[in-house]
């Protein structure tokens, strides 16, 4: 057990060293701030502290001051002599420094767990990691912890793990992924297969193994015995430094949108994404009316939106032949999604769009039946949006390919006459186009089915749930 406490506790070492090289210093990114020199007996408050009775954490509350102990007490018989004699005051300084150094918590992301939700939250199946980051930042400037600033010493590996993994998806897993859907089909090798394809399929399999292996670790430190830490190391488990926080003016518009919203909860809270188009157009309607003190101008609304409501109303779609979002796919769905964007001409949306129908045809949904477009829900309308801007995107880069008349190559043979530049020379539309559709219909999708409105939650129910105790509600 030791074996194997120590073996997380230096994968934690090297996280913390990745996250304070990820936020520079003071001409970084402004996310790490030096505090005041700490007051003095830190050295008694630690002898006192190491007495206390401890107890074995998960991710959640393995605090970087703890794993530093346990770490450097493991290293301790192997250090040299005179190291070991001036062990006590090397901790207590390594704590000093960690205690001085702070990161604003806007630069953290949170584990679903600490947001409050539990497994059945639609939390834990709908997020990547930047729809989680902006879900976070929302709990927060709702609960009015926009700007404040923790401490690297009460810093949480599960913190540290969600937040590393931001940055890695940011700067590494969307630039490859765009590159990879870029990459021309360069010197044809057999049938399909090219250099090109050669080439992209490290980098699709280099990035789904990366996001399973984080999948893996995430879910599994929550729950392992990572550390042992003492009644006040949990407490101040990813709390922030009271009345202090960076200079960041939170945007009206954000607070606004923070005051109305929660975390979704699959018990007392339906989220976003479940709710019916009208319900959105009324409460878009009633927004507009309040903010204009022109009463000319509210009745304009009010007829507008009239209109619209009795064309939703009367107008009726067949919402089964939607495919399915590619989020609920099941696994054999979403490796044959993956592996099939190598197809030619299929691969990518309309593959997608295949195996979303023959998602929707297994779970018995009937094709031919209607509903009024007043009852289709968010979900349904942005999934629709969602292939129809992926299909239209794939449409016209085929169009560009077999009709020759892709403007990039022929803006390249007009610079350059006779070279012959032909498509299949030249980066696909497909990475740059497609990814405003990846990146960001889809992470706001993720937000709305992880969030509710505040006026939607209903009192819990009898307390047989097993929701997780947000860090900052954490109590010994």
């Amino acid at each position: 057990m030791w074996g194997q406490r120590l073996s997380v506790s230096m994968i934690a070492v090297a996280i913390v060293t990745c996250v304070t090289l990820s936020f520079g210093g003071e001409n970084g990114l402004g996310a790490v701030a030096s505090a005041a020199p700490i007051a003095p007996h830190s050295d008694s408050r630690s002898a006192s502290r190491s007495a206390e009775p401890k107890e074995c954490v998960g991710s959640r509350f393995a605090t970087f001051g703890a794993i530093y102990d346990a770490v450097f007490d493991s290293l301790k018989p192997y250090l040299p002599q005179e190291i070991q004699q001036k062990s006590t005051s090397i901790k207590a300084g390594a704590h000093r420094d960690m205690s001085r150094l702070r990161i604003s918590s806007l630069a953290v992301s949170n584990h679903p767990y600490d947001l409050g939700a539990d497994d059945k939250d639609p939390i834990m199946k709908y997020r990547d990691p930047i729809s989680q980051w902006v879900v976070t930042q929302l709990v927060a400037v709702r609960d009015g912890r926009a700007g404040e600033a923790i401490p690297v010493e009460n810093l949480t590996l599960a913190q540290a793990v969600e937040s590393v993994w931001l940055y890695l998806y940011v700067t590494v897993m969307v630039p490859l992924t765009v590159l990879r859907r870029t990459l021309p089909s360069i010197g044809p090798l057999a049938g399909p297969i090219s250099i090109g394809t050669l080439i992209t399929l490290p980098i699709l399999l280099g990035v789904f193994a990366a996001t399973q292996l984080y999948k893996s670790i995430s879910e599994k430190l929550v729950d392992s015995c990572v550390v042992s830490v003492t009644r006040s190391q949990k407490a101040n488990a990813g709390k922030s430094v009271k009345d202090l926080r960076f200079a960041y003016a939170v945007p009206g518009m954000v607070r606004d949108i923070a005051g109305q919203v929660a975390v979704a909860d699959a018990d007392t809270c339906k989220p976003i994404g479940d709710l019916p188009l009208t319900r959105i157009v009324t409460r878009t309607s009633d927004y507009l009316q309040a903010i204009t003190a022109n009463p000319a101008t509210d009745r304009q609304i009010a007829g507008m939106t009239t209109r619209l409501q009795d064309y939703l109303r009367t107008t009726r779609v067949h919402q089964n032949l939607i495919p399915a979002d590619p989020a609920d796919f099941n696994t054999p769905e979403y490796i044959l999604s993956q592996v099939g964007v190598l197809i030619p001409y299929v691969g990518g949306a309309p593959l997608d769009a295949i195996i979303g129908l023959s998602h929707n045809r297994n779970n018995k949904q009937d094709f031919a039946a209607t509903v009024p477009m007043s009852d289709l829900t968010v979900t349904k309308s942005l999934t629709a949006a969602y292939y129809a801007y992926a299909l239209a995107a794939h449409m016209v880069e085929l169009a560009w390919q077999e009709g020759g008349t892709d403007p990039t190559a022929a803006l390249a043979n007009d610079l350059f006459p006779g070279l012959g530049i032909t498509t299949d020379m030249l980066p696909k539309s497909t990475g740059i186009v497609g990814a405003p559709n990846l990146y960001g219909l889809v992470v706001y999708h993720n937000v709305l089915r992880s969030m509710c409105l505040a006026e939607d939650k209903r009192p819990a129910p009898a307390p047989t749930s097993s929701k997780r105790v947000p860090v900052s509600a954490a109590r010994w």
